[in-house]
């Protein structure tokens, strides 16, 4: 322990639990016994003198507090990690730090982090999640790639262009349930994506004006979980046709109703911009905004 902290072991056994959402997945990650998280943890709660977790059966639930923390361990954990990178990168090497959020890095560009490379060989890439974006110029990052933020004065933005946010569902939740009209949304499950720019009362305005929405429904903070829970077949999500679009190539995810959708612009690319010059970012910016226009339309996707 440094200066009241606690040990960096805690810290990181932490993190395994929020990812996992549970002790015994966390021990897994962490390659220790569930009965050294669950003292790991206590001990944590008691360095902070309140509790981080609900225990739930065998589940934990994260108090607000825990999330909050959590985020803030994460960001220095990134911090330390692009100063680890920036140290032991060596002569010649021309490396590039992206920072993403989380769900577009996981949907969209890990699947096709492998081209990119294979593109430009002489760029070693390391790639940061997180729903906050980065702080670019003070983290080590050069690029950032963000949902529905507002650009900074000192950043050049490039928009990814337009996706629809449109009702998705599997074929197998599509044929169970009959969908086949905007009125039909009244009687199934829904999945609702919290940061989604355009959430389901808006679309419904639009498109479904007189259509009773339920009460209930699954909740994600997260793009990729709650496409996730629509490819289970655990509900009708309203997402983006960017974040699922290799869902929907692949006929996981379906547009049950067409490409009725809502235009939005979201997703932006920044760098600073006394980095313009750099060519490593002219190389990343030039390959993205390629694969981005190679994407089928959504017309290719509609259908059950």
């Amino acid at each position: 322990m440094i200066g009241g902290m606690p040990p960096l072991q805690w810290l990181q056994t932490f993190r395994a639990v929020m990812e996992a959402g549970s002790f015994a997945g966390a021990a897994k990650l962490m390659n220790l016994t569930p009965s050294a998280i669950s003292h790991q943890m206590r001990a944590l709660e008691g360095m902070l003198g309140r509790p981080l977790f609900l225990r739930v059966r065998r589940s934990v639930v994260p108090t607000e507090e825990a999330l909050t923390y959590s985020a803030s361990i994460g960001e220095s954990f990134a911090r330390l990690m692009t100063a680890t990178i920036r140290v032991a990168s060596g002569a010649g090497v021309r490396r590039l730090p992206i920072h993403a959020s989380p769900s577009f890095a996981t949907l969209w560009l890990m699947p096709r982090l492998g081209q990119f490379l294979r593109e430009h060989p002489s760029i070693d890439v390391a790639l940061f999640a997180s729903h906050e974006p980065a702080r670019l110029g003070k983290d080590g990052i050069l690029i950032d790639i963000q949902y529905a933020r507002p650009v900074p004065e000192d950043c050049e933005a490039v928009a990814l262009g337009e996706e629809l946010i449109l009702p998705l569902a599997s074929p197998a939740f599509v044929a169970a349930h009959g969908l086949e009209a905007p009125s039909d949304i009244a009687r199934v499950p829904l999945i609702h994506s919290l940061r989604c720019v355009v959430p389901w009362d808006q679309w419904t305005a639009r498109h479904a004006p007189f259509v009773p929405l339920s009460a209930r429904g699954l909740q994600f903070d997260r793009a990729h979980l709650a496409l996730a829970a629509a490819v289970d077949g655990l509900g009708l999500a309203l997402e983006s046709t960017l974040q699922a679009r290799d869902l929907l190539a692949a006929g996981r995810l379906v547009m049950p109703l067409g490409p009725t959708g809502i235009g939005v612009v979201a997703h932006r690319l920044i760098y600073r911009r006394e980095e313009r010059d750099n060519p490593e970012i002219q190389a990343f910016v030039g390959w993205l905004m390629g694969k981005i226009a190679e994407g089928p339309t959504t017309g290719q996707f509609a259908g059950h």
